[in-house]
């Protein structure tokens, strides 16, 4: 019994801990029992052409052969038909793959008419480790110059345009996201918020302390916030890999391609490379850390915090290297 265990568990899928995860499996079967039926229909067929072409059933050659070409077409529609399954089966899954997440636009924190990149993070592969680059307390991500990319600033962030003086880079440790629940408003009231929207719980509490506590009404739906991860590459082809969260993209050097997830266990999960990038390919490991709304509300203002003092302990060495 327990070697029956042990062999369902090694062909069971991994530790599921994304909310719309499930989807994936769900194309990893689709494609498997189209394989399975693929496999049975071409069994079925060979053992149909030996029994019907055998010696004993034909023991004088037919030089003529067969004219019908009935069970070639068959076989040939069988084919296409199956090839089209799994083409609408596979674009399908594809396109909510690589659309942007589902919630984003019921996301209501904006900031100067744009929405906030409040749960976006920028990762950059390189050989052989992962670097992260997350947004400051104001919730947007500074912009990027490639000229400005170097030792100090492995991101290219530009630092005086205000999105950027508060951003965070972590570098070759773990790329720390979210797990927040949405609350959805399902009677704004007389407030500013729109039916519909989605808070996270921070929100949620700020605004009954705006608004009072009996001026809306907004549940919590048990929906998972979307954490976006836009990934690109400072040298070779590299690919984002964490099972558990079911997503596996390539980082490409130029491009900078975004992938979601909806993290709903917090943990710390491994993340591999899934493209052989080089000798050291086999070192370049990381994890992906999935903490609670208030963890990462405390990490980015902590993270913030040190990134400021580091600046002001640079700019006053600055200053006492010109006098």
């Amino acid at each position: 019994m327990e070697l029956l265990n042990d062999i369902i568990k090694a062909f069971s899928f991994p530790e599921l801990v994304s909310q719309d995860g499930g989807k994936i499996d769900g194309l990893v079967i689709a494609v498997h029992l189209l394989m399975l039926a693929l496999f049975v229909g071409w069994i079925i067929y060979y053992f149909t052409a030996l029994w019907k072409f055998s010696s004993s059933r034909n023991p004088k050659a037919d030089y003529k052969g067969v004219k019908s070409k009935t069970v070639t077409n068959s076989v040939e529609g069988g084919v296409i038909v199956a090839e089209l399954i799994l083409v609408v089966v596979a674009t399908y899954y594809w396109n909510f793959y690589v659309n942007e997440a589902d919630d984003y636009d019921q996301v209501v924190a904006m900031a100067n008419g744009s929405k906030k990149d409040l749960h976006v993070v920028r990762v950059t592969a390189e050989q052989f480790a992962w670097n992260a680059h997350y947004p400051g307390p104001n919730g947007r991500l500074g912009k990027q110059d490639k000229a400005l990319v170097g030792g100090s600033n492995p991101f290219g962030i530009i630092k005086d345009n205000v999105d950027g003086s508060d951003d965070i880079a972590v570098l070759k440790s773990d790329i720390i996201v979210p797990m927040i629940y949405n609350y959805r408003v399902q009677n704004p009231g007389k407030t500013d918020l729109k039916l519909g929207s989605l808070l996270t719980e921070t929100e949620f509490n700020e605004a009954q302390s705006k608004y009072g506590s009996d001026s809306f009404e907004a549940i919590r739906d048990g929906s998972i916030r979307s954490v976006t991860i836009d990934l690109t590459s400072k040298d070779v082809i590299h690919s984002f890999k964490v099972l558990p969260l079911r997503v596996c993209q390539d980082a490409i050097p130029g491009l900078n391609i975004p992938i979601h997830f909806k993290p709903t266990k917090p943990g710390r999960y491994a993340l591999t490379c899934a493209q052989l990038c080089g000798d050291g390919h086999a070192r370049m490991r990381g994890v992906v850390k999935v903490v609670s709304e208030q963890e990462w509300n405390q990490w980015q203002k902590t993270e913030s915090e040190k990134n400021s003092s580091d600046k002001e302990q640079a700019s006053v060495t600055i200053d006492k290297v010109k006098a």
